[in-house]
């Protein structure tokens, strides 16, 4: 499902001008199958990280129950949306949602598709 999102992800963050950066938290049991992924995908890229979480200790703390999850935050770090499953982030909508969490219009149950 990863893969099947992730460019999308992609084209968001190019769609968006710098103003989305997407922090990509793996959970995969050895770091090449990370590198495989990062070269797939042509990464890195600017506005894109890739984190190794080794011990799976992000995946426990955030309590994920299926992948993928996102968390979209604001810029001051609070917790807008968590979204379980499949987006696709390259929409207009989307990146529109982005912006309106870029500049504090967004309620709590706002999605990036609606």
């Amino acid at each position: 499902p990863c893969l099947e999102e992730f460019p999308s992800m992609i084209k968001l963050v190019e769609k968006s001008g710098g103003d989305v950066v997407i922090i990509a938290i793996s959970g995969d049991d050895n770091k090449a199958d990370i590198e495989t992924f990062m070269k797939a995908f042509g990464l890195p890229k600017p506005g894109i990280e890739v984190v190794w979480d080794k011990d799976k200790a992000a995946i426990q703390a955030y309590g994920v129950e299926k992948l993928p999850e996102s968390y979209i935050v604001d810029q001051n770090f609070r917790l807008v949306r968590k979204i379980i499953g499949i987006e696709d982030w390259s929409t207009d909508s989307a990146v529109e949602f982005f912006r309106a969490v870029k500049n504090g219009q967004v309620g709590p149950n706002a999605k990036p598709n609606q």
